[in-house]
């Protein structure tokens, strides 16, 4: 077996843990367990790691659990937060793009009849085309620089603001 299907079942251990994997990553993954011992036993190992952690018993005061919830579900809050505006600048980037792309020829023709009705230098009424070609890209560049200098920074850490020395 080659090295790329151990890493594949590695991975598809670990998301079977978390996340759960389609029937057909079952059967591949079973399959290959089956007849590699190596990954065999790291499913294994795996197996009896998170069984010992199940029965590993914590407690903690219910004031920590409390704030440490509330930490969790505002940093969830900032991720949510500041992944919208990436999400809605990157549609906006490819619809830029599909349309610079798609208007190009006409836009050529364009600046081009304009060059020879004024009587334009080819250089300047190419210059300007350039310029118009690279206008939504660069519009879009400003607005996400300007965009991510107005927001505040999050907290890398929220669990850092925790006034811990109050428990």
């Amino acid at each position: 077996m080659n090295q790329e299907s151990h890493e594949h079942a590695r991975e598809l251990l670990q998301a079977a843990r978390v996340e759960g994997i389609s029937a057909d990553g079952l059967r591949w993954l079973e399959s290959h367990l089956a007849g590699c011992n190596e990954c065999s036993k790291e499913a294994n190992a795996l197996a009896a790691a998170i069984e010992s952690l199940r029965v590993l018993s914590v407690s903690a005061p219910a004031d920590v659990v409390r704030r440490t919830s509330l930490a969790v579900h505002r940093r969830i809050e900032l991720r949510r937060v500041n992944r919208e505006p990436r999400v809605l600048l990157g549609m906006a980037a490819a619809i830029s793009s599909a349309w610079t792309l798609f208007t190009t020829p006409y836009t050529w023709a364009s600046f081009a009849w304009l060059g020879q009705a004024f009587r334009v230098h080819d250089m300047v009424w190419q210059l300007g085309f350039v310029v118009w070609w690279f206008l939504p890209g660069t519009v879009l560049s400003a607005i996400a620089a300007w965009r991510h200098l107005a927001t505040p920074k999050p907290v890398s850490n929220p669990l850092a603001e925790m006034d811990w020395r109050a428990l």
